[in-house]
């Protein structure tokens, strides 16, 4: 890799300034499809090696599951963990496909936001593309890191991938960011607000809105008396 290239994914704004110049759609299929055989190796050892009742109850238990079984007991986490044991290979399979996700809904996220803001005459295409690019940087060595050092669990290896997980993560949002700011044309309060927008109505809310399911049920279930 050329000195320029590594200088180019360094920095978010020039990163996308040189796929919205020069990236094309069909390298962009490309990528996407680099980035899924990628997610679908790590998806595929996650499936070869992790055992749901085993990262909640065994030795390798993470923190956040000690907090749940502090704050709801074993039991009702035993009620989560019979959830995840049933749509586990779902889980699996979605993991596989996260790019597919990050591309389409990240890039259709962002260009809705900015039509909700007003921002018109600025074609989808250039941030389809945009997040097709970025999806491959930020799947390779999340991926990577998930297969050498495991994805879940205690110690330091699944530490070290969630760091580096975290890492690109927080790469693929300056780029979307700086992305808004050079297709739109937009800066400051504009750009923040898009990118806001985009990240909370397409991603967080969503989020929220899955977690508040689980935490119903649980609570439906203790209301029942099923456990």
């Amino acid at each position: 890799m050329s000195g320029a290239a590594i200088a180019s994914l360094a920095s978010p704004r020039r990163f996308a300034s040189g796929v919205l110049g020069r990236g094309t759609l069909v390298t962009a299929f490309g990528c996407i499809a680099i980035a899924m055989a990628f997610s679908t190796a790590a998806a595929y050892r996650l499936a070869a090696t992790m055992h749901v009742e085993d990262l909640v109850f065994g030795p390798g238990r993470i923190d956040p599951v000690n907090a749940l079984i502090g704050a709801i007991g074993v039991d009702r986490t035993s009620v989560l963990v019979y959830m995840l044991q049933r749509s586990f290979d779902a889980l699996v399979v979605a993991s596989a496909i996260t790019p597919l996700f990050l591309w389409i809904l990240g890039s259709s996220a962002m260009h809705a936001a900015a039509r909700i803001r007003r921002v018109r005459g600025h074609p989808y295409l250039p941030m389809l593309i945009l997040f097709a690019y970025a999806e491959v940087v930020y799947q390779i060595p999340t991926s990577v890191a998930g297969l050498v050092f495991g994805g879940l669990g205690g110690g330091p290896g699944p530490q070290i991938a969630t760091l580096v997980s975290l890492v690109m993560l927080v790469w693929f949002a300056a780029v979307a960011y700086r992305g808004i700011e050079l297709h739109y044309e937009v800066s400051g309060d504009r750009a923040v607000s898009i990118f806001v927008l985009g990240a909370l109505a397409f991603y967080l809310l969503p989020l929220i809105l899955i977690v508040g399911t689980l935490v119903a049920i649980v609570l439906v279930a203790a209301y029942l008396q099923y456990f």
